[in-house]
């Protein structure tokens, strides 16, 4: 028995991170667009699948820059609904405790009434993308940055996560802001899922050169 998979001669995002910490917001955007056509490919299978593990460190920049193609990789924690469940009704999360906590949306870290394990769906993939975009960005995550998982755990950082905020600098286009608090809704019901994230404006092809534009009209100031 063997496997036969693709090879991706890069590193994974994670390694470019350690290494530049953060990047443009065009590179950022080319990486996390191609992150969401994925996640829409995964959503619209005969059984749609969740990572549920969305990261720097799963995503391969297959020539090791971050103006290439980028992969998906490492589903050990991904879930599939089965068959004649509807994604729309979501599925239990029965490996509460598992993933990586900095990417994971608060529906994660509650029980439901009786102990009850909560309903996830797509949406968690679309708060991974949020945290991933702002750290591309920004070089830092936007919750929990410098803390451990235990220590996320007993302070109910990403519980207490209800609203992003954005340093000063790098100088961010206002239409990267919007999609950054679009995928980072505290409630998941206000959250967009993954076909309305990849329909969001600011991934259509128009909106980057109007972000150029804003953000040398920023930088420059007025003339």
């Amino acid at each position: 028995f063997c496997n036969n998979m693709e090879f991706c001669g890069g590193n994974d995002l994670d390694f470019y991170l350690k290494q530049h910490r953060l990047m443009g917001e065009k590179e950022a955007r080319t990486i996390i667009m191609q992150v969401v056509s994925a996640l829409v490919y995964l959503n619209s299978l005969e059984r749609p699948v969740i990572h549920y593990d969305l990261k720097p460190g799963n995503i391969l920049l297959c020539n090791g820059t971050v103006c290439g193609d980028v992969k998906i990789t490492d589903f050990g924690l991904s879930k599939q609904f089965d068959e004649g469940l509807s994604p729309r009704e979501g599925m239990d999360l029965t490996s509460q405790g598992s993933g990586t906590f900095w990417y994971l949306p608060p529906e994660c870290f509650v029980r439901g009434p009786g102990g009850q394990p909560p309903k996830i769906d797509n949406k968690v993939d679309v708060w991974s993308v949020g945290v991933i975009f702002y750290q591309c960005l920004y070089g830092k995550k936007p919750f929990g940055h410098n803390l451990t998982q235990e220590a996320i755990l007993k302070q109910n950082t990403i519980l207490r996560a209800t609203e992003v905020t954005f340093p000063n600098k790098p100088t961010i286009s206002a239409e990267a802001k919007s999609f950054i608090r679009c995928c980072l809704a505290y409630h998941k019901d206000e959250r967009a899922d993954v076909f309305q994230l990849s329909s969001h404006a600011y991934l259509k092809p128009s909106a980057n050169k109007r972000n150029a534009a804003n953000l040398n009209s920023t930088q420059n100031g007025p003339s």
